[in-house]
């Protein structure tokens, strides 16, 4: 199979609600669309959108590189198996560190139809053995009012875990939501907190000291980003387990250019972290990431596969990556589909039981809508 031509749609959507973040506020979400035409008739899709704040690439950096990128896929086979499809991208080596989003989103079109071709879809192509649904974290912020609304329409989709923001109201408002959800979910469900970077260091030993007696799974970026270098203390004096997620692809710490894999795998050999939040669309692709997790294996750090905000079709892949990943990883922060007002595909992957099935067809499994006549989207010339 031989790719034959290379469309690219842009896409610019709202979100149902604007999302507060440490980096600001989210309202919009953009990115790329690139489909690959075959000459014996398949298309394949992926994604690529830097997320403004997090990803190291701009947007439109991504666009000028896919775009110069077009032709040289034009031609190109097919990789017939997973140890071929890193080098199967056309791009330079570089783009790994230093445009991420553009491997992953080109990674996942070969891979869309490599599986389509091996008639598998995508999980089962990276893994034979590939779970046939993923485990996921319900989100939940605000004061203790919006928490109890958020709770009750979140409940009975049977998630396992439960991921609170903190760092926004007083300690004891803090404490306080903590304890109502551990008594309303009991000791068999899982609670994470997520600081957002938002605390000093005294302050967060504080704080981690208080809420240890609920057995809090982690606790996700505790420090302001220029205590990066005081995790090390924070998690030796900490009963609660630390998990990074900026502070694997945050370029702004120190002066080397590294990869998210390899910045991962450094902080796990320091110790600094219990848990790594993987976002594909900020690692340089699926190969990175499949590498990272046979690393990380070795160690006592776990796997969380995150979302950045992405439509159906990035959405769609990375929770092909984290079912084909097993139990190296926990439940999954891709439960973020709703916050988009058009995820660009037909299936609307509903929570069920806590887990999101795995799409069964054939490469990605999901009903692309027709871009061509999307309002969010346009054709890239």
């Amino acid at each position: 199979m031989i790719i034959r031509k290379v469309k690219i749609w842009r896409y610019s959507i709202p979100l149902r609600t604007p999302l507060i973040t440490a980096q600001g506020t989210i309202a919009k979400r953009q990115g790329l669309i690139v489909r690959a035409e075959t000459d014996d008739g398949p298309f394949g899709h992926g994604e690529i959108a830097p997320l403004e704040g997090f990803s190291r690439e701009s947007f439109e950096e991504a666009r000028r590189a896919i775009f110069s990128l077009q032709r040289r896929l034009e031609g190109q086979p097919i990789p017939p198996e997973l140890s071929a499809l890193r080098t199967s991208y056309v791009g330079r080596d570089g783009d790994r560190v230093s445009l991420p989003s553009i491997p992953l989103g080109i990674e996942t079109m070969l891979a869309d139809l490599a599986a389509q071709s091996a008639g598998e879809n995508l999980a089962r192509w990276y893994n034979p053995q590939a779970s046939d649904r993923v485990p996921v974290n319900a989100i939940l912020s605000g004061n203790m009012a919006e928490i109890k609304k958020q709770l009750s329409c979140k409940l009975p989709r049977g998630y396992r875990a439960y991921k609170l923001k903190v760092g926004v109201e007083t300690p004891e408002c803090e404490l306080e939501k903590i304890a109502y959800l551990r008594e309303t979910l009991g000791d068999s469900i899982s609670i994470r907190l997520d600081a957002n970077r938002a605390f000093e260091f005294d302050q967060a030993v504080r704080f981690l000291a208080s809420v240890a007696q609920f057995k809090i799974e982690y606790i996700e970026e505790p420090l302001h980003a220029n205590l990066f270098n005081r995790l090390g203390d924070l998690r030796a004096e900490s009963r609660v387990p630390i998990a990074l997620d900026e502070s694997l692809s945050d370029h702004s710490v120190g002066k080397a250019v590294w990869s998210l894999r390899d910045r991962a795998l450094q902080l796990a050999d320091r110790g600094v972290m219990d848990v790594a939040i993987i976002k594909p669309m900020l690692a340089g692709g699926f190969c990175e990431v499949i590498e990272l997790a046979r690393e990380l294996s070795h160690t006592n750090v776990k796997m969380v596969i995150s979302s950045t905000i992405e439509t159906g079709v990035g959405l769609t892949a990375a929770l092909h990556l984290a079912a084909s990943l097993g139990d190296t990883v926990l439940p999954c922060g891709l439960d973020t589909l709703g916050l988009l007002a058009d995820s660009l595909i037909a299936e609307p992957l509903p929570v069920e039981n806590g887990c999101i099935r795995v799409p069964t067809e054939r490469g990605l499994g999901i009903t692309i809508c027709d871009l061509g006549t999307n309002p969010y989207c346009s054709s890239v010339k």
